[in-house]
């Protein structure tokens, strides 16, 4: 009875309130739902196919132990180099297709979504950009044919990118439906990349098979040898993303703010709390 009316006071003690949040007018964007049994057939089929870029990497490279000693072994490991790389075998054919890591992803998305952007109308005037000034030296007409030959090398397209549950919050990653989806617009002669959410703990399973400390975010890109049968089962089973405001955009019409508003409930402040210093 004491604990009835203990919570019965901490109740009378908080009084109803309204909070009002802005939201955008466009239509919510949904990630693709998988069935569960197929996300379990899709983590097999994929550790499978990364495990031998994770066996050569612990068979033939060197953990990190920190900047510091990486720099003093890499000074005593000069004179042996040419020996050590002759020694070791080469990477296995899928890692080149295989990209690692939200940021890498990320990189190659934004420029395969800025191959798809409409072109710009031809004025007869080249911008600032595309003329190259006078004083021009040589050195700087290089870093900028190396920088068009590094935008093109990463220009690739995703045929799938998995992401699995975790516990980073979901507004790291909440940019990938729209460039999955803009970024596919650059090869209209390809099926769109699928965008794969693995259940919580697949990671666990995907950093033992790469044997990295941290891994959760894969790409593989087309054409990447050994995939058939996970690429097919993913797209037989995982929708294309559809971010609906890419079309409601395009009308032109006027969409006013969406004004949400959250009941919630406020601790109600005593008069002595108030008037102590």
């Amino acid at each position: 009875m004491q604990s009835q009316g203990t919570a019965g006071s901490a109740t009378t003690e908080r009084k109803p309130k309204t909070i009002f949040q802005l939201d955008t007018p466009f239509t919510t964007i949904q990630w693709p739902d998988i069935p569960a049994q197929n996300q379990n057939t899709i983590l097999e089929l994929l550790c499978s196919l990364i495990s031998p870029i994770g066996q050569h990497r612990a068979n033939h490279t060197t953990p990190s132990k920190g900047k510091r000693n990486q720099k003093r072994k890499r000074r005593e490991a000069k004179p042996r180099e040419a020996t050590l790389h002759d020694d070791t075998p080469p990477s296995p054919e899928i890692s080149s297709f295989v990209v690692v890591g939200l940021n890498s992803i990320t990189r190659m998305l934004e420029a395969s979504s800025e191959k798809s952007k409409p072109t710009i109308f031809d004025t007869g005037i080249a911008s600032a950009e595309e003329t190259p000034a006078e004083s021009s030296t040589p050195e700087d007409l290089e870093s900028k044919r190396s920088e068009s030959h590094v935008k093109s090398v990463h220009t690739r397209h995703f045929s799938v990118i998995f992401v699995p549950k975790s516990s980073q919050p979901s507004i790291l990653h909440a940019h990938l439906p729209q460039l999955v989806t803009t970024a596919s617009l650059a090869y209209p002669g390809l099926p769109a990349t699928r965008l794969v959410q693995l259940e919580k703990g697949s990671d666990a399973r995907i950093c033992e098979a790469l044997k990295l400390p941290r891994a959760s975010f894969i790409g593989i890109i087309e054409g990447a040898p050994y995939v058939k049968a996970l690429v097919e089962l993913v797209r037989e089973c995982v929708p294309e993303v559809d971010v609906p405001w890419l079309r409601e955009v395009k009308k032109g019409e006027y969409l006013p703010v969406k004004i949400n508003a959250v009941e919630t409930f406020a601790p109600v402040v005593k008069d002595k709390e108030r008037k102590k210093p």
